[in-house]
């Protein structure tokens, strides 16, 4: 039997935002998306949480530049979100946001090793790390990230990993392009992040899942109480 949230869906919009600062853009999107009209309109269409994350500029790896944005959406079902984002009301407060933006709908990659954990109640700060790319298939994508998942997962925990997904991407009516993967993870600990991903031991293995060099970048939560749900 099908659960209701095994249907749920991934929104990824990554943009770069119009007004002049990350504080000037946390009070408009507060007033607009964040408001609570706005909260109330997107979980009236299956929104089932947002969160709001800044490229992490600690290193020389973030694969994002200041001024950019990403938004982590889960939705109960593709269709809410094609109802949602067609109301001209919301395009309209899209178009104050950002000046350019690729949103992204991904489906959880069913077989791979996508796996969660509790964090410590001492380590509040969150940082994310994608990786983005083109597949030859997702069925073989998701076999090369389980194998190096097996091997990792020890020390990626111990480097401070929350959780790990992956996701196969959801083409838009009439588009045509390669299948693409995207892998998700949550960290509470930026050093132990750095560490795991330049540890060729783990990592070098996964370039074989992509068919092209994937896209890789760096987030973490950006200052401000950001309405989040």
């Amino acid at each position: 039997m099908t659960t209701p949230f095994e249907l749920a869906v991934l929104l990824t919009v990554r943009g770069t935002y119009i007004p002049s600062s990350l504080e000037a853009m946390r009070e408009l999107h507060n007033s607009t998306a964040g408001s609570e009209p706005g909260i109330a309109a997107a979980r009236s269409l299956g929104d089932l949480s947002h969160n709001v994350y800044a490229p992490s500029l600690r290193g020389d790896h973030a694969g994002a530049s200041k001024g950019e944005l990403l938004f982590l959406d889960w939705w109960d079902s593709p269709k809410g979100i094609m109802d949602f984002f067609s109301n001209p009301q919301v395009q309209q407060q899209g178009g104050k946001l950002f000046s350019s933006r690729d949103a992204t709908l991904w489906m959880p990659a069913r077989g791979s090793s996508s796996f969660h954990l509790y964090a410590p109640k001492n380590k509040p700060e969150r940082f994310v790390g994608i990786v983005r790319g083109p597949v030859q298939s997702p069925e073989q994508a998701i076999g090369v990230f389980a194998a190096a998942d097996v091997k990792a997962q020890r020390d990626a925990r111990r480097r401070g990993l929350i959780c790990h997904e992956l996701f196969v991407k959801l083409p838009a009516p009439g588009e045509s392009s390669p299948p693409e993967l995207l892998g998700l993870d949550l960290w509470h600990d930026y050093a132990g992040m750095s560490e795991h991903y330049a540890d060729a031991t783990h990592m070098a293995s996964l370039g074989g899942a992509f068919t092209a060099r994937p896209q890789t970048s760096v987030w973490e939560q950006p200052a401000g109480l950001w309405s989040e749900w």
